[in-house]
């Protein structure tokens, strides 16, 4: 069966002599893998199409009982040259694509994620914030695949946020310090202020994200206890991070 779908390019790599392996996420059936036969041969069905970070429709060709798909053409719809033109912006885009391919489950349909991807994609190659713009993804995205953590209560007495809380990785969501019994998991103290931002930027439409404006120590808050939620969704830390810490401390 043949079809169209509209899709990001997660990442691809090389197999056997001249096909790529591809790795997207897609409007129509979210995470996908498919092989691109001769991709490194014919440019005039592929060009640059297959790169990371290329938002393109993908011209593909289903095999029942088959697990990937066959990619038989590209139509590049827009390539965000100034993300990987500049080291900041691909280092943050590279833990977003990370994100999108080790969390989003295998062929599931979540237009709002992809729209989201498309949307923060854009906005890094316009210029804006990549640490910024990369805390807004993570918040959402995890919050669309249902992994938002509770950050507005105590988890155990279901006390206010109105105080500095405890991050706790391992219950996704927070502890006041009444509550809070060590258990060797790694405790990240979050202030009402970076709560409070959590949930504008959840809740606040994507066209007006960009007007916020936390300060430097909410965003480092925020960062650590992302780090600690991930870890624990996915059981390991993101390869990317590492770079994007290196290219921070340039």
């Amino acid at each position: 069966m043949k079809s169209k779908t509209e899709a990001i390019i997660i990442g691809s790599m090389n197999l056997g002599e001249a096909d790529k392996l591809v790795t997207f996420f897609s409007l129509e059936r979210g995470k996908l893998k498919g092989v691109a036969r001769n991709a490194r041969k014919s440019f005039r069905r592929f060009g640059a199409g297959l790169e990371a970070f290329t938002h393109c429709r993908l011209h593909v060709h289903e095999r029942e009982h088959q697990e990937l798909l066959r990619i038989e053409s590209c139509d590049i719809i827009s390539q965000p040259r100034a993300i990987t033109g500049e080291l900041n912006r691909m280092a943050a885009g590279s833990v977003i694509l990370e994100l999108v391919k080790e969390i989003a489950p295998e062929a599931e349909r979540n237009p709002s994620a992809f729209l989201l991807l498309v949307h923060v994609l854009q906005l890094l190659n316009d210029g804006e914030d990549p640490s910024f713009l990369l805390k807004i993804f993570e918040i959402r995205f995890l919050s669309l695949l249902g992994y938002q953590p509770k950050l507005d209560h105590c988890l155990s007495c279901g006390g206010a946020s109105n105080r500095p809380m405890i991050f706790s990785g391992l219950k996704g969501g927070v502890l006041c310090p009444d509550c809070m019994v060590s258990s060797g998991d790694s405790q990240v103290m979050l202030s009402p202020g970076a709560i409070g931002f959590y949930y504008q930027a959840l809740r606040m439409e994507m066209d007006k994200v960009c007007r916020l404006k936390p300060s430097t120590e909410i965003m480092q808050e925020l960062d650590r206890a992302f780090s600690t939620h991930t870890f624990h969704i996915l059981g390991k830390r993101l390869k990317s991070t590492e770079f994007l810490r290196s290219v921070r401390s340039l």
